[in-house]
């Protein structure tokens, strides 16, 4: 299936296009795995789909036969200022490219080799899992990076918890 970045299509797969990622990662430091990527538009649909997977969005879907949660209608930003209803934004966009990049670098739709397990024993050596099933050496699939970067779209109780500090 070729990559599909029309907001609102009921077959869009992607909420980038390569053209937009070839141009986000030519100005960003350590794009590298980006680059010498051959599957860059399985990547980008990969990545987008991941963040309406794992991530509870703010608002609805502006139609009920978009493919994709973007865009969306009745999103407010904490500074008080609405999402507009007919296009993505740009913090989902570089949410798509940071996740992109951060899968290239490691799987994250991968479950950790230890899934399930508490721990294995083979002889007199054993492997024991501090966290029942899932050890802390897994990455998490949302990188912290890209929580951070929507949070501003995100609905409580995504799982994603996002302190602001202002200075008076």
């Amino acid at each position: 299936m070729a990559l599909d970045a029309t907001p609102g299509s009921d077959v869009a797969n992607s909420y980038v296009t390569v053209a937009e990622a070839n141009a986000y990662f030519s100005d960003r430091a350590h794009a590298s795995d980006w680059e010498d990527n051959d599957e860059q538009a399985s990547a980008l649909i990969t990545a987008s789909s991941m963040l309406d997977w794992y991530i509870k969005w703010k608002g609805s879907k502006t139609t009920s036969t978009q493919s994709m949660d973007w865009p969306r209608t009745g999103v407010v930003l904490a500074d008080g200022s609405a999402v507009a209803d007919d296009s993505i934004p740009r913090e989902v966009k570089v949410a798509v490219y940071e996740l992109t990049l951060s899968s290239l670098e490691e799987d994250r739709t991968a479950d950790s080799s230890m899934a399930g397990l508490d721990q294995v024993k083979a002889g007199s050596l054993m492997v024991k899992s501090e966290t029942k099933g899932y050890p802390d050496t897994a990455p998490d699939t949302i990188p912290e990076k890209v929580k951070m970067i929507l949070s501003d779209l995100t609905s409580t109780g995504s799982g994603i918890s996002v302190v602001r500090l202002m200075r008076a």
